[in-house]
């Protein structure tokens, strides 16, 4: 199976502040695991984030069969096992289900119903898209909204919940270690340092030069515990 990781830092400060933190362990990983690695550095959309979105076309004009995106924001620890064989189920796309703790999926139904969708739908997961595998049977899933109705509801990331549910995509959940966001270091009990396979610094980007200060010092963490 041809398989890439593919990154997004969009804008300089996050290609000149961020990236150069991150990427180092991004490119370990990728050797590691026997995969490509892609970074997209110039923004295709507005919000930018639906940037991502262009993985459809990486698939379909490169070859690859799977592709393993990782925001930009993450440190992937030196442990960190094949996320796509993390997983025993058979699926088309792969991430955590931040809605199984995290009130998400009321906002999903309200967007589903502005569009259009299934009269009375009820959304049935809701994932986080700062880390996910995706594979061809779900490229449907990466559609684009209307030319000039890009909702910017937690960026792309509702948009594209509701397109997982439309292809009806084989979806599996990422175990939280994966994508151990501040949110879920704190409802799963888990030891960013010590437990965390990817740490993600999601809704931290705000202040960026604070943000390169977090990523150093945990980057620091992460030697001292040999990850």
């Amino acid at each position: 199976m041809k398989s890439c990781v593919v990154t997004q830092a969009l804008g300089d400060k996050w290609v000149e502040k961020i990236l150069p933190l991150t990427r180092p362990r991004m490119e370990a990983y990728c050797k590691r695991t026997e995969q490509d690695f892609i970074s997209i550095e110039k923004p295709l959309a507005d919000p930018v984030q639906y940037t991502k979105l262009v993985i459809g076309n990486i698939m379909a004009t490169r070859g690859y069969d799977q592709v393993t995106f990782i925001d930009c924001d993450v440190l992937i620890a030196l442990d960190c096992p094949d996320i796509a064989k993390s997983c025993d189920d058979d699926f088309d796309f792969l991430a955590f289900d931040e809605g199984v703790y995290l009130d998400r999926k009321k906002g999903l139904a309200d967007l589903a119903k502005t569009y259009g969708f299934l009269p009375g739908f009820q959304p049935s997961f809701y994932y986080n898209t700062g880390v996910f595998v995706i594979r061809k049977g779900a490229i449907g899933a990466l559609s684009q909204p209307p030319l000039g109705l890009f909702p910017n509801h937690f960026a792309e990331q509702t948009w594209l919940n509701l397109q997982l549910h439309l292809w009806a995509t084989a979806t599996a959940s990422l175990d939280p270690a994966f994508n151990c966001m501040t949110s879920v270091e704190e409802h799963f009990g888990l030891n960013r340092h010590k437990d965390a396979h990817i740490i993600h610094y999601a809704g931290q980007s705000a202040d960026l030069d604070k943000l390169a200060d977090q990523i150093e010092r945990d980057e620091k963490r992460l030697k001292e515990e040999i990850r």
